[in-house]
């Protein structure tokens, strides 16, 4: 019985890492995606993107609209009012769009560069920033990718994703391996 908690408890932990994952954003370039519409069209075949989106943000208000006013009748002698009709109204429900949705594409890392060295020497500059407080794993795991997107938010990017530009100012790659490209 314990063994079946045990595998129960692994599929359950499984199936959450991969609805994490599936929120982030994804690493695209011409290598993996040749025919990718969005890709900028200097972007050479190894050159790798960063794409995230963030979902429209819909606000649903419900309004009560007079239709028929009150109808009411003062006694002119005692001034007490009697209501002899009530209002009506009609109840509408609409939406609206608070903050509309939003795609972010930019120079990224490609996952190859993902070694256990690079990620251990991008988890020490950012444990260095105050942005990660774990051990130094050498695995992008959650807490690296929440700590990667909490430092670039810096940059306006709210990803987990690498950025070109963070991997540059941590040291951890220099300009002329993004040679291809073009910000």
């Amino acid at each position: 019985m314990a063994h079946r908690r045990h595998i129960l408890s692994l599929t359950t932990l499984a199936m959450l890492s991969c609805a994490t994952v599936a929120q982030g954003g994804q690493i695209v370039s011409r290598l993996t995606h040749p025919d990718h519409a969005k890709l900028p069209k200097n972007a050479g075949p190894t050159d790798c993107f960063g794409h995230e989106f963030t979902p429209a943000v819909i606000e649903t208000v419900t309004e009560k609209i007079p239709l028929k006013p009150a109808r009411l009748a003062v006694d002119l002698e005692t001034g007490k009012t009697t209501i002899i009709r009530k209002a009506t109204f009609k109840t509408m429900t609409m939406q609206r769009i608070v903050t509309p949705r939003s795609e972010q594409w930019f120079p990224a890392v490609c996952p190859h560069k993902y070694t256990e060295n690079f990620v251990q020497s991008l988890q020490r500059a950012l444990k260095a920033r105050g942005f990660y407080s774990g051990t130094l794993t050498g695995w992008m795991d959650e807490e690296t990718k929440i700590a990667v997107k909490l430092y670039q938010r810096k940059l306006n990017l709210d990803s987990g994703i690498v950025a070109k530009t963070t991997a540059e100012e941590f040291g951890l790659v220099s300009h002329s391996d993004f040679d291809g490209i073009k910000n």
